[in-house]
């Protein structure tokens, strides 16, 4: 009997992930055929292994049916056709690659004549009607991944693994299942027998009885043409040949776990292959649909961001789904979003020209900013720090929408900060998109295209949940010197920026370049103690030449108020500065330094769904199947 199974993470690759996906999908199939179609397949990570675990448990003698189950579809083009003629082939039933792209060119036309605000990937989340009814008529789901597996030049080794299982009979499919069940049941797969296990069958049954293909990059992205031999003492061009069962699951959970995109600008492409922690199959399917829509393509470094954002949207839209509808409570009720999915394993293909090569693979984690969500009101407040963060990094780009050093910069700090899951790199990219966002407005004079602040609440909410290096960060932005230094930052900058554009208020000066001043001595804490105090006394005497001419006019010394009706600023005071420099004591003057710069430049406001409106709308019309 079978009910749990193991995959080995043999490569220690997105390709072992794939494998267990394409696995799972198989289970299900079988479940469905016995008339078992609610059955939950759960998939949880193990160190050595993924774990699927049926609900019921399947019996051997179950594994005998006359269905037929035909798994995954060929890919059929006019290329296709020809070449599998010439095989003595034809191919009927399929995914029919030149008509669901003609569907995807009408969606895209289409598209275009929508009202602005849905055409964004954000507008997935209304489910507005003429985007359904759009979306209904589209291409089918996975063109995407037949695009890339046509991309990549491997729809020669694709259909011929597929039409291979859509060969076989049904008794020839269930025997085979069987076979699997076997490999997969013992916590240590041998390939090895289950290789000989087939070419038994397959002599017994009349069939090919080759157990090996080559292996094909697209779902074995560190395996390819090359030497692969331990020693290197001859060069060779040939491939990794692997088990053919094992790369037909491959490529089922290639269509069902991936993303695979091309970028924005080239024809270089990614491709996102989910870490499941512990998941209902079902559940990861759904989810994965909804990442789809609402992650578009970009350029490389930008992609990865989006990815982790938008995966841990989806995350957290789930929870609230959960929390509405009660179900799945008592599973997850101290757990976080990271026990459904760890993120992402990244592989890059560079454009060769006539083919594509794997320049890298990498991680990228989902945030672990959040706590265990019990309430919605939890929910409604991550959901809106994802907004924000993602707003941000959307518009970060240079000219013409390029990016030059400064975005890129400003990015690669961003991602670390993701793979990292420490604030450290968040406060350096925090610091530096402070000083990146005022030199951008500066030069700017429409105040809608004004790069968005990060916010003061959502700052507090990293700072709240996120685990640090250095400990609870809440005692430095609790602050009451730090804060008041951190509005004295903002004041001189951000504030006295838009006081000069918009209200026609020039009484205080800009500081243009402070951030960028204090960001160069925040190494050293005399260094940055002296910029910061040079700042200080000029930003004192300005507040109080503008408060003696206030008191002058009316003739009295000024109450709080007066302040307010006047739009005067406050001065820094000494105590200020003495419970400033008692954080500096306490910890690292890089660390206050980079947080202080981050609170100067943030706003004290929260945004808008007006803004969020505003600039909701996407440049890019291209969804990740529509690039090739």
């Amino acid at each position: 009997m079978y009910q749990k199974f193991f995959v080995n993470r043999s490569a220690d690759t997105s390709a072992d992930t794939l494998r267990t996906f394409g696995w799972a999908a198989m289970l299900q199939e079988v479940c469905n055929k016995l008339g078992r179609p609610d059955e939950e397949i759960v998939l949880q990570f193990q160190n050595g292994s993924y774990e699927i675990t049926l609900q019921h448990e399947l019996r051997e003698a179950q594994l005998i049916s006359d269905t037929w189950m035909p798994f995954l579809d060929p890919l059929i083009s006019a290329k296709q056709d020809e070449r599998q003629a010439k095989k003595g082939r034809t191919l009927q039933d399929g995914f029919d690659y030149d008509d669901q792209r003609e569907k995807q060119k009408q969606m895209v036309a289409q598209r275009k004549l929508l009202d602005p605000r849905l055409r964004s990937p954000d507008a997935f989340w209304s489910s507005d009607p003429e985007l359904t009814k759009l979306r209904k008529n589209g291409p089918r789901p996975e063109l995407a991944h037949y695009q890339a597996i046509n991309m990549m030049k491997v729809p020669d080794t694709f259909n011929a693994i597929v039409l291979r299982w859509r060969g076989l009979s049904p008794q020839q499919q269930w025997l085979t299942i069987g076979l699997l069940c076997r490999l997969f049941s013992q916590p240590e797969n041998d390939v090895e027998a289950a290789c000989k296990d087939w070419e038994r069958l397959a002599k017994e049954q009349g069939l090919e009885r080759k157990a090996t293909v080559t292996a094909v990059q697209i779902i074995n992205p560190t395996t390819g043409k090359g030497s692969n031999t331990p020693k290197s003492d001859h060069l060779t061009s040939g491939g990794v040949d692997s088990f053919w069962l094992l790369e037909l699951l491959k490529f089922k959970g290639f269509m069902l776990g991936t993303v695979p995109y091309v970028l924005k600008g080239s024809k270089d492409r990614k491709t996102y292959v989910i870490q499941p922690a512990k998941v209902a199959l079902g559940t990861l399917t759904r989810m994965m649909d909804d990442f789809r829509a609402i992650c578009w393509s970009s350029t490389a470094i930008k992609l990865d961001i989006l990815a982790a954002l938008r995966l841990a949207q989806v995350l957290v839209r789930h929870r609230e789904d959960e929390l509405n509808s009660g179900q799945g409570l008592a599973d997850r009720e101290d757990k976080p979003i990271m026990s459904i999915a760890r993120g992402f394993d990244v592989a890059f293909y560079k454009d060769m020209g006539s083919a594509h090569a794997t320049m890298n693979v990498s991680t990228i984690n989902v945030p672990s900013w959040f706590p265990q969500f019990t309430t919605l009101a939890q929910v409604e407040a991550a959901d809106k720090l994802l907004q924000e963060h993602l707003r941000i990094i959307r518009r970060i780009e240079g000219h013409q929408g390029k990016e030059g050093n400064d975005e890129l910069e400003l990015l690669r700090t961003y991602r670390d900060f993701l793979s990292g899951h420490d604030l450290q790199p968040f406060w350096t990219f925090a610091a530096l998109y402070g000083s990146y966002l005022f030199r951008q407005r500066e030069h700017e004079k429409a105040v809608k295209r004004w790069l968005p602040q990060l916010t003061k609440k959502g700052l507090d909410i990293l700072v709240m949940n996120h685990q640090n290096k250095q400990g609870d960060l809440s005692p430095i932005s609790q602050n009451h010197g730090f804060q008041h230094i951190a509005s004295a930052i903002r004041e001189a900058t951000v504030r006295a920026q838009r006081r000069y554009t918009q209200e026609n208020d020039n009484r205080y000066e800009v500081r243009y370049g402070l951030g960028q001043e204090l960001i160069r001595k925040a190494r050293y804490r005399d260094d940055f103690t002296n910029a910061l105090n040079e700042f200080l006394f000029l930003y004192n005497a300005e507040t109080a030449r503008e408060e003696e001419k206030v008191a002058r006019k009316l003739q009295r010394r000024l109450t709080t108020d007066d302040y307010r009706k006047n739009h005067l600023r406050y001065p820094v005071t000494t105590a200020d500065i003495d419970q400033l420099n008692d954080l500096l004591d306490r910890y690292p003057t890089e660390l206050i330094a980079k947080m202080l710069i981050s609170y100067g430049y943030a706003r004290l406001e929260a945004v808008s769904p007006a803004e969020l409106h505003d600039d909701d709308t996407e440049t890019d019309m291209e969804t990740p199947a529509e690039a090739e």
